[in-house]
């Protein structure tokens, strides 16, 4: 038996119940879940509340099941925690300076890294793999990503979404959002037309012609490459007859 709101993060007889709730931040999931993967938000909800992690804003609580600019997949039942409001307190306090407002990174750092954290904290133990696993095949080429990009949170009190915020983006459902000035623009992510490997479309010699080290690979322009290659050749034949009249010249008057 249970007393409260046991089921859902809430008080029961033998301690406080545990939950992780994730969700997701692309429709990429349906297929990346099958495999173990998926780019996930998580938080950790216990008394009611939900305690995440972002940037701009450290640690925060909003309501369980809920987060801004995610869509909520499952809760995944953890473990009971044997204190109270005050011992939880105290864990997510000892957490603040690890976590802070300007400490996120989307590869080091994360929700799902403090999600672990505050988790191990109540109940020694961790988080299940899959839901930050990209996040860690990703250290391994971090260095290639913008550091704009690594240090936003799509999810949380400063991010793209309801709760609004100076900065930020939002990957659900294919668009970034961005916010400047206290006004939003939506752009959708991964726009505009691609030319085909191996096909004549005729708008990838202009694409190439406006990068100088393509152009210069191609041939630039293929009646000036043709031109220049002749004049090399014939200057190297002139070049060729003068050293052959200079040896004649030279053996003769011997």
């Amino acid at each position: 038996m249970t007393a409260g709101r046991g089921y859902e993060g809430g008080r029961t007889r033998m301690g406080t119940k545990v939950l992780l709730n994730v969700y997701d931040l692309s429709p990429a999931n349906d297929y990346l879940c099958a495999v173990g993967l998926g780019l996930h938000h998580s938080g950790v909800e216990i008394l009611g509340r939900e305690y995440s992690f972002a940037s701009g804003g450290g640690i925060f609580d909003s309501s369980p099941k809920d987060a801004p600019g995610a869509k909520f997949r499952e809760s995944i039942e953890l473990g009971v925690f044997e204190g109270g409001s005050a011992e939880l307190q105290s864990a997510i306090s000892d957490l603040r300076e690890e976590f802070g407002p300007d400490k996120y990174n989307l590869i080091r750092r994360n929700c799902n890294h403090f999600s672990n954290a505050l988790v191990w904290r109540l109940l020694r133990r961790t988080i299940p793999g899959h839901v930050n696993r990209l996040a860690d095949f990703g250290v391994c080429c971090s260095c290639f990503l913008p550091k704009k990009l690594l240090e936003e949170a799509p999810v949380g009190p400063n991010a793209g979404g309801r709760t609004g915020g100076n900065t930020g983006f939002q990957v659900f459902g294919g668009a970034i959002e961005k916010k400047e000035g206290g006004g939003k623009a939506t752009t959708m992510a991964f726009t505009g037309s691609g030319v085909t490997l191996g096909s004549s479309d005729s708008g990838a010699g202009s694409s190439l012609s406006r990068i100088p080290l393509l152009s210069s690979l191609s041939g630039g322009s293929k009646g000036n490459g043709d031109d220049s290659l002749t004049d090399r050749r014939e200057k190297a034949r002139m070049a060729a007859l003068a050293r052959m009249n200079a040896q004649s010249n030279n053996s003769g008057s011997e």
